[in-house]
């Protein structure tokens, strides 16, 4: 297994350790752990990515187009999200049956954000700066490499953990049913 797959199975594994079970407080870490947590630095990636390939546009490893890759996974993450938000985490919260085709939708949202985040990783060399990267470009990696883990772990615990619990027909137990809002 490669250091990056170590290290992104660790991240995870420690994700689910340290989630809580109960479905709202899952909810609830999910919303305070990542997407607070995206919100607060995406867009500080986005504009260290913009300084980094203007000061160092001549060099032949700048991660050109990098700033609008991060640009593209905020906008559509944050749009992915207040959907999480105003209405799957809420429905999921009634314990409200049908949400196998709102779940399906946002796996499928999953797997384009899982994509824009391989090629981040594909214009970063892997997020290694190279040998003569100044400390902006070498934070600029590391912390595009944080948040790359960071997302890998809530997708896996959206994916595995908690969305697995509403594609069945029944809700979960102990928890109440109700239709659609």
């Amino acid at each position: 297994m490669s250091d990056t797959a170590t290290i992104a199975t660790t991240t995870m594994t420690r994700a689910v350790a340290d989630a809580p079970q109960e479905t709202g407080a899952l909810i609830d870490h999910i919303l305070t752990r990542y997407h607070e947590t995206h919100r607060r630095e995406l867009p500080e990636l986005v504009q260290l990515a913009r300084r980094v390939e203007a000061v160092h546009a001549d060099h032949a490893a700048v991660p050109r187009g990098l700033s609008d890759l991060l640009h593209q996974i905020l906008g559509e993450i944050e749009v992915h999200m207040k959907k999480e938000e105003l209405i799957l985490f809420p429905a999921m919260r009634r314990g409200v049956n049908g949400l196998a085709v709102p779940i399906t939708q946002m796996r499928h949202d999953h797997d384009d954000q899982d994509a824009q985040l391989h090629a981040a990783e594909q214009l970063t060399d892997g997020f290694k700066p190279p040998q003569d990267a100044c400390g902006s470009w070498r934070a600029l990696y590391e912390r595009t490499a944080k948040f790359a883990d960071d997302f890998a772990a809530h997708l896996h615990l959206e994916n595995d953990v908690l969305f697995p619990r509403f594609e069945q027909t029944a809700a979960p137990q102990g928890e109440t049913k109700g239709p659609l809002p």
